[in-house]
């Protein structure tokens, strides 16, 4: 049985309305809020997010409101950048542990310098940080990890992702993905990062010590177009179709592939299949029906993640080394 915490949330958009959600169904208490706008200060978490009010008033006092010691635990909701940084650190010197989404492997994403100073004080301090990353990241490491383990050596893996990206409203599609934007020269794509990630923790339960190669990028429209209420002439981003590989003796052991489209663009439909293969040719094959709206996925990965750290020693982990 999960034992309760106390647990603090950053954030006020979507990703922190479904946490609010999902700490209703766990046995953890909310206690504190922290917004990054001073509009929002000293107004109620719950009205900020959407939903109904929680008593709990939301401060702009990041660094008090860590160190004030009235959780154990903090999800953290808002972007990646210098305020997760930010925060990451001061929880480390606090000894609070801290939940995230922005990314899965703290070694791949984090600069070495930052990465030892927060390594070191975690382990001070009994601090746990880990990242779940957003929806599929779980299907594409931790699942195919675990199921690797029942099929005999060697296991090559294949991940692949197709999503409708309409679902993921107005602000990600136009700000984050660049839809109905024209490419830029040199520009990485979206998604690229995440899976050579999520390729990595699948390499290292392996015994594999390889870097993942990224390839592929953003999809550009070949027709004029509306993705909700964006819209998109020829030439333009319209989604993004990216893979990250490892190959080991010559041979590909590891294929994640993550596609990213409007519904019905050239017939495209929403999917998610993963093969493990073993040594022997025996296969698992999983086949499932893709969420429609990663949020509510990505919710449930931080708030289980707040019991799934308590077994660990302090520092940086990634998701697979949580327990279930």
């Amino acid at each position: 049985m999960a034992l309760a915490k106390r647990v603090g949330i950053y954030g006020t958009g979507k990703a922190a309305s479904e946490v609010l959600k999902a700490l209703k169904h766990s046995p953890h208490l909310l206690t504190s809020a922290i917004v990054f706008f001073p509009e929002h200060n000293g107004q109620d978490i719950g009205t900020l997010t959407g939903n109904e009010p929680t008593g709990i008033v939301a401060t702009t006092d990041l660094e008090s409101t860590i160190r004030s010691g009235t959780f154990d635990v903090l999800i953290y909701t808002g972007l990646s950048g210098e305020i997760l940084y930010q925060a990451m650190s001061i929880c480390a010197d606090a000894g609070v542990d801290f939940v995230h989404a922005c990314f899965a492997h703290p070694k791949l994403r984090l600069n070495p310098e930052l990465y030892s100073q927060l390594q070191q004080r975690t382990s001070e301090t009994g601090s746990r940080i880990v990242g779940t990353g957003m929806l599929p990241g779980f299907w594409l490491d931790v699942v195919p990890a675990l199921f690797a383990s029942a099929l005999p050596a060697p296991v090559s893996i294949v991940g692949e992702s197709y999503a409708d990206i309409t679902t993921w409203g107005y602000g990600v599609l136009a700000h984050e993905i660049g839809v109905g934007k024209p490419p830029e020269q040199g520009m990485a794509g979206p998604v690229g990062a995440i899976l050579q990630e999520s390729a990595l923790m699948i390499a290292e339960t392996l015994g594999l010590e390889t870097v993942p190669e990224r390839n592929g990028g953003f999809v550009i429209s070949d027709i004029v177009t509306d993705v909700i209420g964006i819209p998109v002439k020829i030439g333009d981003r319209i989604g993004f179709d990216e893979a990250a590989i490892v190959q080991h003796e010559g041979k590909e052991r590891i294929k994640l592939v993550w596609k990213g489209l409007p519904a019905n663009y050239h017939g495209f439909t929403s999917s998610l299949t993963i093969t493990i293969t073993g040594g022997d040719g025996s296969k698992i094959k999983l086949d499932t029906v893709r969420p429609s709206d990663p949020y509510p996925g990505t919710a449930a990965r931080l708030v289980q993640a707040v019991h799934g750290i308590q077994s660990l020693p302090g520092g940086l982990h990634t998701p697979v080394k949580m327990s279930i």
